[in-house]
């Protein structure tokens, strides 16, 4: 089991190859809250099937987006949060699998063959809409449903669902270069606090001296090693957690540009400005212009 610094394991449920998914008989529903506590990873595949409603999923650092219908695919291992951009809270229901569990009599070629058993090694989406792939979210929809109801032949229904599902996904999988994933997981172990800190926070003022406090690094070193994180810098990772969630609640909301823009963690409306400019090519009322039909 992996353990990242102030980055918690979310798994209180052990899976065999006669109960190797969670729940079973019931659909688990999840509404995010706009402000989460803490990010978290599984040891388990996780699957979840957006009904409505709008917000962020950040994975392994990368945040996404998302309105409306939608899938998530999380796989093991990989540190996310979910958080809504609204008081109408986006409306989730989620399952876990435990993959090796459920293919135990999969021959292992097979399994072998799938991407997804080292996704690890791989570049992906982990959210996906309805519009972008609607198979996949029937998929999804169906495992999940398949998996609450708990009829005759259950497990195999779901096996071979999910084998077409992760199948599926490969297709949007590309290779790493070798040895940038173990790098990066070495980095994580290291910048566990402050991305952490980031996720929940970057709503607030942070200054680059909050951040120096929370990863007890120098402000050079953590410059340094966040950059080969995550390609741009402590600020630069901010500001795009910031941008992407204000650009949703443009399209989501009737709020006041202004009222985003603080709303989100800027302090004066120039700056917000300056930054979706230079983040989206446009400024904030063209891009609601340009996005509400």
């Amino acid at each position: 089991m992996q353990n990242f610094s102030n980055i918690t394991v979310f798994d209180t449920v052990k899976m065999t190859k006669d109960h190797p998914f969670d729940p079973e008989g019931s659909l688990f529903t999840y509404y995010p809250d706009e402000k989460p506590e803490y990010v978290h990873y599984h040891d388990f595949l996780e699957l979840g099937y957006c009904e409505g409603g709008s917000g962020i999923f950040i994975v392994d650092g990368k945040s996404t987006p998302f309105q409306g219908k939608c899938i998530s695919i999380i796989y093991p291992g990989q540190i996310h949060i979910a958080k809504s951009i609204s008081q109408n809270k986006s409306f989730w229901h989620f399952l876990y699998i435990d993959m090796y569990s459920l293919f135990f009599n999969f021959p292992a070629p097979l399994i072998n063959s799938l991407k997804a058993s080292n996704a690890r090694n791989y570049s992906f989406p982990n959210i996906i809409s309805k519009v972008e792939n609607k198979n996949m979210y029937e998929l999804v929809e169906a495992i999940l449903n398949e998996a609450a109801k708990m009829q005759t032949n259950c497990i195999q229904i779901i096996q071979g669902m999910l084998y077409s599902l992760l199948t599926m996904h490969g297709r949007y999988m590309v290779q790493e270069m070798k040895g940038k994933l173990s790098k990066k997981e070495s980095l994580l172990k290291e910048l566990g606090k402050v991305i952490n800190f980031i996720s929940t926070n970057y709503m607030k003022p942070i200054t680059i001296d909050d951040l120096e406090e929370v990863s007890s690094l120098s402000r050079a070193t953590l410059e340094r090693k966040f950059l080969e994180y995550a390609g741009k810098s402590p600020m630069q990772y901010i500001h795009e957690l910031r941008l992407n969630q204000a650009a949703v609640m443009l399209i989501d909301n009737t709020s006041s540009i202004m009222d985003i823009s603080f709303d989100v963690g800027y302090q004066t409306l120039s700056c917000f400005n300056r930054q979706f400019l230079k983040y989206y090519k446009m400024s904030p009322s063209e891009y609601r212009k340009k996005h509400i039909f």
